[in-house]
């Protein structure tokens, strides 16, 4: 450098010239853009938790003495685990199995697992009609053999008898001669979320608890590095929980299993070892990442509260993507979703994250599919990098604000259930199941008049989209008879129970056998929770379409009775074309024009049934009258008219026009009421 020049000023401040922006100032931008609607209107939302989202959030709106979420790594474990030395390899990339043949289910967890998979969650179901047909240790091994289960974890998700599942297990792994402490899965046991998918369990809840707590205090002892409780969450967001909603019953139901493993004799920190969970996480980013991170800091706070030791205060979390959100229809759109839903349980620095195929509400996935579900995870960890990061989210204000307030609401639902004496009672009450009604009844009236959105289905439909069509699989539908006898079975106490269940699956028993001694004569029961996805509403509308197409040949027809010039009508008849398309009836465009005999032609050549106005207000006040006059006398069985009623509403009516139909109308209870003339019209 010559020496009469100056040294380049390396530190540069950009913004020290611009004054400080202000809050105030911004509002008062945002109101002359709004030109006088009301800002909460306009630009807060609200979650069906009661959360108000707001359009910008500044440090004001998180409102935080030092800093509540602490860091990576230490209490009360909101930004992870993960202390920031810790080396970046990711989350467990776990894949879910389900078909009914034990050996078709081998074949697909080996190819997963040689293809990025990490671990396997195994869903079984004895009779084969909603998971893997495992009625032996036979049938597991088949199930699982070449699987390196030593390096490969297995989570247990059985849809009913835990313990004999989890008995079958543990005898398969003794049966390979794999060391207990080299065994990192799960058990799979969570009797709540049993007895609200299936409305009953063996025994009674006192009975059912004492049992489960027996199979932890031996998991403690044997499988050092196992968990006993894998709490499954899905279940109550399937039947419409909103997210607080979730994470209460969630910890709930964990803080009831720790009362009982304690009552058995377990110290609060290795019963907080048996404790796992698994969430769903859906489209909605920014509550997916929330919502992982409020969980993890409201069991952190319980498991502090019960005495447990710094060490065992978090309990991993396995992200699930949401099976509510998945459709039938236009299913390729469940790629995108599910996506989402994973890169927010990501950010969120889930423990395990389970992507469902595209094809999950169809059937059985297809081979694509499941190779999809599983690039989608391996992408985003080894292209997109999002496991080289520690809890990116920590310390937006968007994001720890929305945490701690899904995290209060979430305390706030978990005292309510205590109240009702905890998770059990709740259950078998009806409490739960009240308080998840009302959100699921709000939320499908904002799905049926499309407020809240179903891209491909309520939204943006497809009506000519090729089916996808769902893999089939032979399905036993009923249990074997019992084999192997097994005789009385010790009281649960200190893992005795447990113990004597392997060692009649070391004898040859099987699932049916355990289940005979095993159920009692008093039975917890109540109503299952309903098992719901967002679309289904829609998706019926679709289905009666094609039974239509099916019974006459060709889909029902809507006629698009556009007035005016292109730019006059194009708006409102598209809006018209999906609405209408959304519930499986066809629109057939006209070509415009005010000449009414010209649009009655066109009605005539297009073979609809029904036809909708579609054109501007002001082409409105001068030819919808005489229009919709003209449609009625050529047979037009149902006038609609794209846009709200105006003050020539009554004037409209009398001319013919049956329904009014806009943004925000009930667009699924029109279209039902479609069908339902179709029907009669037949």
């Amino acid at each position: 450098m010559n020496k009469d020049m100056k040294p380049v000023e390396t530190n540069l401040t950009l913004a020290a010239d611009f004054p400080e922006a202000a809050h105030d100032q911004w509002l008062k931008l945002v109101d002359r853009v709004l030109g006088g609607a009301p800002f909460e209107k306009k630009l807060v939302s609200r979650t069906y938790d009661g959360i108000e989202l707001q359009p910008l959030y500044t440090r004001e709106n998180w409102n935080a003495e030092g800093d509540p979420a602490g860091l990576p790594g230490g209490a009360p474990f909101t930004r992870g685990g993960k202390v920031l030395s810790t080396s970046l390899n990711g989350w467990d990339i776990r894949q879910c199995h389900r078909h009914p043949d034990p050996a078709t289910a081998n074949k697909q967890i080996l190819e997963d697992l040689e293809r990025g998979v990490t671990s396997i969650t195994l869903k079984v179901d004895p009779s084969g009609a909603n998971g893997v047909a495992i009625q032996s240790a036979a049938d597991l091994l088949k199930t699982l053999e070449g699987v390196f289960l030593e390096l490969a974890p297995i989570a247990l998700e059985p849809v009913s008898l835990p313990l004999p599942v989890a008995a079958l297990l543990m005898q398969v792994l003794d049966s390979r001669g794999i060391s207990p402490e080299k065994f990192t899965g799960n058990f799979g046991v969570d009797g709540f979320a049993n007895l609200a998918a299936n409305g009953k369990l063996s025994a009674d809840l006192k009975t059912g608890l004492a049992r489960m707590a027996d199979m932890a205090a031996h998991v403690s002892r044997t499988y050092p590095n196992a968990r006993t409780f894998n709490v499954r969450s899905v279940v109550y967001h399937s039947a419409g929980a909103a997210d607080a909603q979730e994470i209460g019953c969630a910890v709930a139901s964990a803080t009831e299993f720790l009362r009982a493993m304690t009552d058995a004799g377990l110290d609060i920190s290795a019963a907080c070892r048996q404790i796992a969970f698994t969430l769903a996480v859906d489209a909605d980013f920014f509550a997916t990442v929330a919502k992982v991170r409020a969980l993890r800091k409201l069991w952190g706070r319980i498991a502090e509260a019960c005495g447990a030791d710094v060490n065992n205060r978090m309990a991993p979390i396995t992200a699930y993507t949401a099976p509510r959100m998945m459709s039938r229809r236009d299913p390729w759109v469940n790629i995108l979703r599910t996506t989402v839903a994973c890169f927010g349980a990501g950010i969120a620095g889930a423990d395990a994250v389970t992507v469902l195929p595209l094809d999950a509400a169809i059937g059985q996935p297809s081979d694509l599919a499941r190779r999809i579900a599983r690039n989608t995870q391996v992408t985003l960890q080894e292209e997109s990098g999002l496991n080289r990061v520690i809890d990116p989210a920590g310390g937006a204000w968007m994001f720890e604000s929305l945490t701690d307030e899904i995290a209060e609401k979430a305390w706030t639902f978990f005292q309510g259930i205590e109240k009702q004496g905890g998770m059990a009672n709740a259950l078998t009450s009806g409490f739960i199941a009240t308080q998840i009604a009302a959100v699921h009844a709000e939320r499908t009236k904002n799905i049926g008049k499309r407020k809240d959105p179903i891209t491909g289905v309520s939204e943006f439909p497809n009506i000519h989209e090729k089916p996808v069509d769902a893999a089939t699989a032979h399905t036993t539908n009923e249990i074997a008879k019992p084999i192997g006898d097994i005789g009385a079975l010790p009281a649960p106490s200190n893992g005795t129970l447990t113990k004597a269940l392997v060692e009649s699956a070391r004898g040859g028993a099987n699932i049916a056998a355990m289940r005979e001694v095993l159920v009692s004569e008093q039975i917890a029961t109540m109503t299952p929770l309903p098992n719901v996805r967002l679309a289904e509403d829609f998706e019926h509308l679709r289905d009666l379409g094609d039974t239509f197409k099916d019974e006459f040949g060709q889909r029902p027809k809507v006629f698009l009775a556009n007035i005016g010039r292109v730019a006059e009508f194009t708006a409102r008849a598209q809006f018209a074309k999906n609405f209408f398309e959304a519930g499986g009836i066809e629109a057939v465009a006209g070509a415009g024009g005010t000449d009414s005999a010209a649009i009655i032609q066109d009605f005539k050549n297009s073979e609809a049934s029904f036809a909708v106005v579609c054109s501007s207000d002001a082409v409105y006040a001068e030819h919808a009258a005489t229009l919709a006059i003209a449609l009625k006398n050529a047979g037009v069985a149902v006038v609609y008219l794209a846009g709200r009623p105006t003050d020539q509403e009554s004037a409209l009516k009398s001319a013919g026009v049956d329904e009014f139909i806009f943004i925000g109308c009930d667009a699924h209870a029109v279209l039902a009421d479609a069908h339902k003339r179709l029907k009669a019209g037949r």
